[in-house]
């Protein structure tokens, strides 16, 4: 059963895991990064990049696992963006464009080429996030529980998460906090026990 805790990223760096592997509960070897980015607008209404970065215990199957399961994600989604999202530029744009949609407004406009890159984009999108979950279900008996747990990439792209292996993060809006999701109940006990003073309820 998955437990979450939500930490204050005050001092990210200074987060306390246990020194065991947060995906296996072995003996931790190495680790994985944890990373979020977004753009902050302070009180004076000017906007500013934040990355933050959170090195997670793991062992050195679990590290490969996270690499493995994201490669997972992230080839069916590059590939179904291009093909689909190419194909829909290609129908559109050139079709727009023989309909005559260029000789509206000023001379020498695009709209067809803008109008194509729109098609585009939102077909690339749908396209990638269905070959993505196609990929999930051939790949699940291999990747077995870390591809089940692991975020979808396209949804991920908006809510700004990240996963390695045992372990999932969704920052707040303005990236002060961060919700961690533990697969393993004990794991999540040990964190929230070594850094109960950063934990917000």
């Amino acid at each position: 059963m998955a437990t979450s805790v939500t930490l204050a990223l005050d001092a990210p760096d200074a987060a306390v895991f246990a020194g065991r592997c947060v995906g296996c509960g072995g003996a931790a070897t190495t680790t994985s990064t944890l990373g979020f980015a977004k753009v902050v607008t302070n009180a004076r209404g000017t906007q500013r990049p934040v990355h933050v970065t959170l090195p997670v215990p793991h062992c050195a199957a679990c590290a490969l696992t996270t690499k493995s399961v994201f490669l997972a994600a992230l080839i069916p989604f590059v590939l179904g963006f291009l093909a689909i999202g190419g194909a829909a530029f290609a129908v559109v744009g050139f079709g727009a464009a023989a309909a005559g949609l260029d000789e509206v407004g000023r001379p020498n406009n695009a709209n067809s080429l803008v109008l194509g890159a729109g098609a585009g984009l939102v077909a690339g999108i749908v396209g990638a996030f269905v070959l993505e979950l196609a990929a999930r279900v051939l790949l699940l008996p291999v990747f077995g529980r870390a591809l089940g747990q692991a975020p979808l990439f396209v949804p991920s792209l908006f809510t700004d998460a990240d996963y390695v292996a045992g372990l999932t993060g969704l920052p707040n809006a303005d990236l002060t906090a961060v919700t961690l999701t533990f697969a393993r109940d004990d794991i999540a006990s040990e964190f929230a026990a070594a850094n109960a003073a950063r934990l917000r309820l």
